[in-house]
């Protein structure tokens, strides 16, 4: 719900930060409510070996920079409609990765609920207003490589949870993708010699932190803790939700018509949640 409800958001103040910068925002206020909640728990043994802190790295460049990076560059270059829809392919990617790579079970039924959830995307997504397709370009596959670089990231992060917490996997992941993307907006700008586009009005400074401590912060941070407690391929059929409540705040707050149509969806969604999630289907193996 909290990233699904930000996308609409988001979608507005692209208009006016550049993207890097803006997502590089994003994501480091999105440490401190986490960094708030550390101080709040004074842990103890809080160590990581260097294995542990490489693979943190690597988690914040996949599921981060990297993915907030191609997305921005992909969405550019595609539609909008593609993408949404490609991004649909997450929990179906998911079960995949964490077949060949985790060797959990993705059983009939968890398959089965996947591709109703994401019948019910599709409809939710092609039948908005305008909504159009575009031809398949290299937009589309850097939208693709975003959600595989996120997947890839998921599974390191399942992993981690057995040993680390999933504070400590939420702050460190955002602050490495944020300090990524800032340098890289730096560079970008100091190459092109280009001042970044950052809006002079302070009303659009505060909604882009309160979409990032929000939205970014406490929902990642509720996401790890989902990764490590029922795994990754169950808790990614939850992210159909994300285009549902998009349409919803789209239509309350933006004035976008709803259909007929996005309620057939959100009833596959519904459907397509409750059988990949029922506790008779497959479990980690």
């Amino acid at each position: 719900m909290l990233w699904g409800t930000s996308l609409p958001v988001i979608k507005l103040l692209s208009t006016h930060f550049d993207p890097l910068w803006l997502s590089g925002l994003r994501m480091g206020v999105a440490c401190l409510p986490q960094a708030l909640l550390v101080l709040h728990a004074r842990p103890s043994g809080w160590a990581l070996n260097l294995r542990q802190l490489c693979a943190l790295t690597a988690c914040g460049i996949l599921m981060v920079y990297i993915n907030q990076w191609l997305l921005a560059v992909g969405i550019a270059r595609s539609s909008a409609t593609n993408a949404s829809l490609i991004t649909a392919l997450n929990p179906l990617l998911s079960g995949l990765v964490a077949l060949l790579l985790l060797g959990e079970r993705l059983g009939g039924r968890r398959l089965a609920g996947a591709m109703l959830g994401l019948a019910g995307v599709a409809l939710v997504i092609l039948h908005r207003p305008a909504a159009e397709l575009a031809e398949a370009g290299v937009g589309d596959l850097l939208v693709l490589l975003a959600v595989l670089s996120f997947t890839f990231g998921a599974v390191l992060v399942q992993r981690l949870a057995r040993g680390i917490d999933a504070l400590r996997i939420s702050l460190f992941v955002h602050a490495v993708g944020a300090a990524c993307l800032l340098l890289h907006g730096s560079a970008q700008a100091w190459a092109t010699g280009a001042a970044p586009r950052l809006s002079p009005d302070p009303l659009w400074w505060w909604v882009a932190v309160l979409s990032g401590v929000v939205s970014t912060g406490i929902g990642g941070l509720m996401w790890n803790v989902a990764i490590g407690r029922i795994g990754m391929s169950r808790a990614s059929v939850w992210l159909y939700w994300m285009p549902v409540f998009s349409v919803l705040v789209s239509v309350l707050f933006l004035g976008e018509s709803l259909t007929l149509w996005h309620l057939v969806g959100l009833g596959l969604v519904l459907a397509g949640t409750r059988l990949g999630t029922r506790s008779g289907g497959a479990r980690p193996a």
